[in-house]
């Protein structure tokens, strides 16, 4: 339990992380690309995460464990973004959000099925309304266009992205018991920039790498630092805690990409911004609400 705390306000950090990052991200693709931001993202993530992971003592991952966490790193970064950013081509950006909001249902869904976790009405409570709160935050977006055949498409894009982060969010539990977490976010992150390198030259990266700008890079610095913080907060709360406990707060992601978009690039907040705050906070407390266990009375003694 002493632990379970830190784990959920890392969970917090991580859910935060990503909403500014997906601002910071949606500020350079033009310049650079999806795929080619994803594999410098990571890249740089890696880096920094490295040396922090080599002064841990670092324990020898053997080749049954390391290709399962090499799929693991895949799967979370580059599969995933992949499917997300291949979605907002078919559909709106806000309808993509909303469904990919969905993964801490998902992983509950699956955790349960697997036997590991409990169904409570609790915490289906509170995950249901933290994703109506991402619906309020995009809902001015996510149904501005009517769905075409296409748009089934990319939903079926956006929906397995979210199962793809809901299916890694369960399956990293036994290897984060057996190793250090920076050493797996490490190896992880790096398998997933071994990946994506050869997507990101087929996407025209070495064309576009001279002309970066300052600007380019500071943001790409900031989104490879962010990339790293969030990662390892995301694992340290799933070795911590239950899955779907650290996925509730991607509920987070878009109410701080608003808050980050208006506070840098003039983005305006509105009464649905407002309320969908509201209620994703209240989703998080009533999922992560426990009752105090009653103090126990003392024992009476037999007069002496």
């Amino acid at each position: 339990m002493t632990r379970e705390v830190p784990a959920l306000f890392a969970a917090g950090i991580s859910g935060i992380l990503v909403g500014v990052a997906l601002v910071a991200t949606g500020s350079i693709v033009e310049a650079a690309g999806p795929i080619t931001i994803a594999f410098i993202r990571y890249l740089i993530g890696a880096l920094l995460l490295l040396p922090f992971a080599l002064r841990t003592s670092w324990i020898r991952v053997p080749l049954t464990d390391f290709l399962p966490l090499a799929l693991l790193g895949i799967f979370q970064f580059a599969v995933l973004i992949m499917l997300l950013n291949f979605s907002v081509i078919y559909i709106e950006v806000g309808l993509a959000v909303l469904i990919f909001a969905t993964l801490p249902l998902l992983t509950m869904t699956i955790a349960i099925l697997l036997g590991r976790e409990a169904f409570t009405s609790r915490k289906l409570i509170g995950i249901t309304l933290t994703i109506v709160g991402v619906g309020f935050a995009v809902g001015a977006t996510a149904f501005s266009e009517n769905i075409g055949a296409d748009g089934w498409l990319g939903i079926s894009a956006a929906f397995l992205s979210a199962l793809s982060g809901a299916v890694c969010s369960i399956f990293y539990g036994p290897y984060l018991k057996r190793y250090p977490t920076l050493q797996i976010s490490t190896l992880a992150m790096l398998a997933s920039v071994i990946f994506l390198c050869g997507l990101a030259v087929t996407e025209g990266m070495l064309t576009t790498l001279p002309h970066f700008t300052l600007h380019v890079w500071l943001v790409l610095l900031f989104i490879g630092f962010a990339s790293a913080v969030g990662y390892f907060c995301w694992l340290y709360g799933l070795s911590h805690t239950l899955p779907s406990n650290v996925t509730v707060f991607l509920g987070l992601s878009p109410i701080s990409a608003a808050l980050f978009g208006a506070l840098f690039i003039n983005q305006p907040l509105t009464w649905q911004d407002a309320t969908g705050t509201v209620l994703v906070v209240s989703g998080l407390v009533v999922s992560l609400w426990r009752r105090r266990a009653p103090p126990q009375a003392l024992p009476i003694l037999p007069p002496q």
